[in-house]
């Protein structure tokens, strides 16, 4: 045998020492694409606040969209890094284990550690692809991989109420500087102050009588939440004894300037605010997991995961939703089982749940009903087209997951034999685990069409006009839904209507709005083949009436409210509009909180 050179003999009788240079060399590459990955998605957000001041709307939704995209670009960028460094021990699943536990000593320190954990998991996860995966090899679900809530008083600034609740509120407005001045922030101030008096003595009596007093104070985060064509102050009324009030103030950019829009007032009122149907917030901050410790307090029902998702993080949400299911799982009684989502079945997706959980797990079939016809990828695409759009709280935000496990034990026979027969190819069964190759999740709500069955007719009218509004605003942000019949839409635990069936939902401009053609042969209408030509694209609203056939009552209340919704006329000027450039103004709070509604009703008293 030749002689080998002298580095590949060393590396033969000391094979301990290569792995752990380099183990040490992608740890490395993995951190500093974790830094440039953050440093990347902070470098966006810091345009917010520039972005709302010049009212730059289309430029929001360009800088959300663009945000989405750099964790997974620098994700890619790594992995091929990666594959460079690791060359022939990229493989090797003891290199791994190495590097993981050379960067859990590089980030044990770091401010965004959580994050930063979360990041190896997704270069792993990207290099290792669908091969077994052990979770030795990723930071999820050891005690010492969750991060105790730790202090956020260097994210908050608290004014005392010593000199009274209106000069406190007045100095909270003013620390806040824009460009751009207030239209009149005297007025708004004045009403802020009576609303959040008034909202006090109803939600919060001690907080109220230590605010008459002029005792407590307010606190506040400083940094301000960017969303759409509003930006928001966070904060809570505190009284000494610790009894508190969050609220949001809402903040717009008006052609007279700025201006106080509304405030939201209590946990319950904060959570619409931060709701599943909503885009992201662009929050200026590098100690997120610190503002996520905050906003928990505020709103103690909300979990971590819908807070780190709420501000921009939806990949460590995925991480946090993980442990928020595993632990539910093993929290819940033996006999909390699997079952299929209550509501009409898919012709696309298999949804699954249990009673007591929150959530829905949808998966693609493998053969679709007819007359569906689209593909995997197609719909596929459809899911990646919502978690892009402006979902104008209409829209039910997913979380998408590749190989995620399952307690096989809590699936029946019966539940297993349809899932093989429906999902096949997805599916993996290993040892004590039931494995989804890829799976979305989504929170559960209850089927629009179960609702109205079960609703008194005050609920029927309310939950009917809501449906029409959530139809018109989602078309005002350029999205139809294509299928709207009432199964494909819930109906949340505040009553919101919300649309969460994806496969055929398109960009409104895509569509072609069309009257039906005269014709007047009466045989033409009777004819089993179509009289006139229709394209792949055309859609007919008169149409939409068919949608109602089973439930006359519905029918009535929806024309009277929304009858323009079954004219083309009404879907082509929406287009119109869009091809304009107008965005539609969408409020994550009622018309009757806003100051404005406020002042005008006040008046006409």
């Amino acid at each position: 045998m030749p002689d080998q050179p002298l580095c590949n003999r060393l590396a033969l009788q000391y094979p301990e020492a290569l792995h752990q240079v380099i183990a040490t060399k992608l740890a490395r590459a993995v951190y500093a694409g974790f830094e440039a990955m953050f440093a990347q998605f902070l470098n966006i957000t810091l345009g917010a606040q520039s972005r709302f001041e010049q009212r730059q709307w289309h430029a929001v939704q360009s800088a959300m969209r663009a945000r989405l995209t750099v964790y997974e670009g620098q994700v890619k960028k790594v992995s091929e890094a990666v594959k460079v460094i690791a060359y022939a021990e990229l493989d090797d699943p003891a290199v791994w284990q190495q590097a993981k536990n050379i960067y859990g000593e590089m980030v044990k320190n770091h401010e965004n550690q959580p994050i930063a954990h979360t990041f190896f998991n997704s270069t792993f996860g990207a290099i290792w692809d669908d091969r077994k995966i052990r979770t030795v090899h990723l930071f999820v679900l050891k005690a010492k991989y969750r991060q105790s809530p730790r202090s956020f008083d260097p994210l908050v600034s608290r004014i005392s109420l010593q000199l009274g609740f209106n000069n406190a509120l007045a100095e909270l407005i003013n620390r806040h500087v824009f460009r751009v001045p207030f239209a009149d922030s005297e007025r708004d101030i004045a009403t802020l102050q009576r609303t959040l008096s008034a909202g006090a003595q109803k939600q919060c009596p001690q907080v109220y009588q230590l605010l008459a007093l002029n005792d407590g104070y307010i606190e506040y985060a400083n940094s301000l939440f960017f969303r759409n064509k509003a930006c928001y102050l966070i904060g809570r009324c505190i009284a000494k004894n610790g009894d508190n009030m969050p609220f949001a103030i809402a903040l717009l950019n008006s052609e007279q300037g700025i201006v106080i829009d509304a405030v939201m007032m209590g946990a319950d009122q904060l959570s619409l605010l931060f709701g599943f149907a909503r885009t992201y917030f662009m929050v200026d901050t590098d100690q997120p997991a610190r503002y996520v410790d905050y906003l928990s307090i505020l709103m103690p029902h909300k979990k971590r995961f819908e807070l780190f998702n709420a501000i921009g993080f939806i990949k460590h949400a995925k991480t946090e939703f993980y442990r928020y299911k595993v632990d539910t799982t093993r929290n819940s009684p033996l006999d909390d089982q699997y079952i299929i989502a209550p509501g009409t079945p898919g012709m696309v997706m298999l949804v699954f749940t249990t009673p007591g959980s929150d959530y829905v797990y949808k998966v693609i079939k493998d053969k679709f009903s007819a007359p569906k016809t689209a593909t995997r990828q197609q719909v596929m695409d459809k899911y990646d087209f919502v978690k892009q759009a402006d979902r104008v709280g209409r829209l039910v935000d997913t979380h998408e997951f590749r190989y995620l496990a399952f307690d096989l034990s809590r699936f029946s026979e019966p539940l297993l034999q349809t899932m093989q027969l429906a999902i096949g190819s997805s599916l993996i069964i290993s040892g004590k685990a039931l494995i989804l190759k890829h799976v979305y999740v989504e929170r559960k709500m209850t089927p629009l069409n179960l609702y109205i069955n079960r609703c008194n007719q005050q609920q029927l009218e309310t939950v009917l006009i809501d449906y029409g509004k959530a139809i018109k605003e989602l078309a005002g942000a350029n999205i139809f839904p294509g299928d709207m019949l009432m199964k494909n839409f819930g109906v949340t635990r505040w009553g919101r209507v919300v649309f969460y069936d994806y496969d055929e939902i398109c960009p409104l401009t895509d569509c072609q709005f069309r009257d039906l053609p005269q014709t007047d042969e009466r045989l033409d209408e009777l004819s089993a083949d179509c009289y006139f030509d229709i394209a792949d694209n055309d859609v007919f609203p008169s149409q939409f009436k068919v949608f109602f056939t089973a439930d006359p009552l519905a029918f009535t209340i929806f024309n009277q409210h929304h009858r323009e919704l079954f004219n083309a006329e009404f879907w082509q000027h929406t287009q119109q509009q869009i091809s304009a450039g107008q965005l539609p103004d969408v409020y994550p709070y009622k018309q009757s909180w806003r100051f404005n509604w406020l002042r005008i009703n006040n008046t006409n008293k």
